[in-house]
């Protein structure tokens, strides 16, 4: 029998590959505007790495 409770709920589909991400308007660890389009002005590429931590 399997518990339930520490099951992990099933993971969303990621988004397909070249394709463009979603405009994203948020704030970073201090507080900081980041806006996506800002950053792609500037540097060539952006990684967006969303963490969820299991505690």
């Amino acid at each position: 029998m399997t518990d339930k409770k520490n099951e992990e709920p099933p993971r969303p589909e990621g988004l397909q590959l070249y394709i463009n991400a979603p405009q994203i308007d948020t704030v970073d660890i201090y507080d900081n505007p980041v806006k996506l389009d800002n950053l792609l002005k500037t540097h060539n590429g952006v990684l967006i790495d969303f963490f969820r931590g299991n505690w």
